[in-house]
């Protein structure tokens, strides 16, 4: 083959490495651009749900340990010693859970600061005024339903410790006094803990509904309106994009 047509070969060839590097960064870029924040929007809601498990799970735990509690105060066996370590065992358990639910709380906050974050970026990015400006106006929504829930969540929290300080007081005072008489003077302190108890119960309770209700502004999973008012956890329906999953 001549030098001319082997010139003429090697430049299509070129041309078309170029042709092909051309469509492969564009799709790249189109992928990229395809894939916005709603991952980290995701990651922000499903933190969220698992802090919603977390409180249940909580406040399961201060049924039990208000039912132990009653059943060794109330309806003592002849033998205590049982009674008293399922009780403990119980609140054991309580703590165990108050402190999942602390570590809940700080990774829904950094992986919600994480989504709003990147928003931010995203929305600088947008060329027409009117369209930043909603997407501006539609974060400050969802920012500020999450910060207020997340106040909530909190201030439970806090609340939660001093019960279980209040709990284990009992234990301590038992411990050392299992006896009958004991369990006489312990009964008073009981009941008190079980009103303030259900007290924080019934905040739990709202807080997992201002959870679900939280994270349904975040995911792009559409919540069923029974879950966002804190109805059943499994009620996950379909995507946006009408079965299609996400990537």
């Amino acid at each position: 083959m001549a030098t001319k047509d082997l010139t003429i070969v090697a430049g299509r060839r070129l041309v078309r490495v170029f042709q092909t590097s051309a469509c492969v960064f564009a799709l790249l870029h189109f992928t990229g651009c395809a894939t916005g924040n709603y991952k980290k929007a995701d990651a922000a809601s499903e933190s969220l749900r698992r802090a919603s498990l977390q409180i249940d799970a909580e406040n399961h735990c201060i049924d039990v340990t208000l039912a132990d509690l009653d059943t060794l105060v109330n309806k003592p066996a002849p033998d205590l010693k049982p009674q008293f370590k399922t009780f403990s065992a119980s609140l054991n358990r309580l703590a165990d859970s108050a402190d999942r639910a602390d570590k809940a709380a700080a990774v829904a906050n950094d992986k919600s600061k994480d989504y709003f974050q990147n928003w931010d970026k995203e929305t600088a990015a947008i060329n027409f005024e009117a369209v930043r400006e909603q997407s501006v106006s539609r974060k400050t929504q969802v920012s500020n339903e999450f910060n207020t829930v997340n106040q909530r969540y909190r201030e439970n929290q806090a609340v939660i410790w001093p019960l279980i300080s209040y709990l284990r007081d009992i234990r301590t005072a038992l411990s050392t006094d299992l006896t009958m008489d004991g369990l006489q003077s312990v009964k008073p302190l009981a009941e008190n803990a079980k009103q303030n108890a259900r007290k924080v119960q019934s905040a739990l309770s709202r807080l997992t509904g201002d959870l679900a209700a939280s994270r349904s502004q975040m995911s792009s999973i559409v919540v069923r309106e029974t879950e966002a008012k804190g109805g059943a956890a499994d009620t996950v329906e379909t995507t946006r994009d009408q079965g299609q999953s996400a990537p």
